[in-house]
This record gives structure tokens, C-alpha cells and sequence, in this order.
């Protein structure tokens, strides 16, 4: 995973969404120093299970488990 930080994320938004796109994944710091991950929608279930999530939970099925917006 490549670490970015917040702003350069944000120059360069759109060259990001398809990298993510094509596969790659980003952890996003911000200036206080928290992080966000940006990961392949394939992804996700794996990444969430990595950090003792389940794809049952309610969180994820909010914004996972949907028919709005194809």
C-alpha cells in the first residue's frame, strides 16, 4: 500500500481514482496525522476482515449493500 498525503491526494484526484481503479490501493494521511485507506471495491471485504470487520456489520451494509446510483 503507498502512503500519500492528504493534499497530494487531492492535486491529483482523478490520476488516483484510476489507479485505484486498475487495482492499486492508498493509505491518505492528513495533516494532523490520521489516515483513510482507498482501496478497489474488490477489495474492500478483505481489507475490513484484515482489521476484525465483518461484511455483516451494519456500517458496512450501508454503504456496500445498495441498488441506487448503477
Amino acid at each position: 500500500m503507498i502512503e500519500v498525503t492528504e493534499s497530494e491526494f487531492q492535486k491529483n484526484f482523478d490520476d488516483y481514482i484510476e489507479r485505484i481503479e486498475q487495482g492499486e490501493s492508498f493509505m491518505i494521511r492528513r495533516p494532523d496525522g490520521r489516515a483513510v485507506v482507498a482501496v478497489p471495491a474488490a477489495d474492500l471485504a478483505e481489507a475490513t476482515e484484515s482489521v476484525g470487520i465483518s461484511d455483516d456489520e451494519s456500517w458496512y451494509n450501508t454503504y456496500s449493500n445498495h441498488d441506487d446510483g448503477c
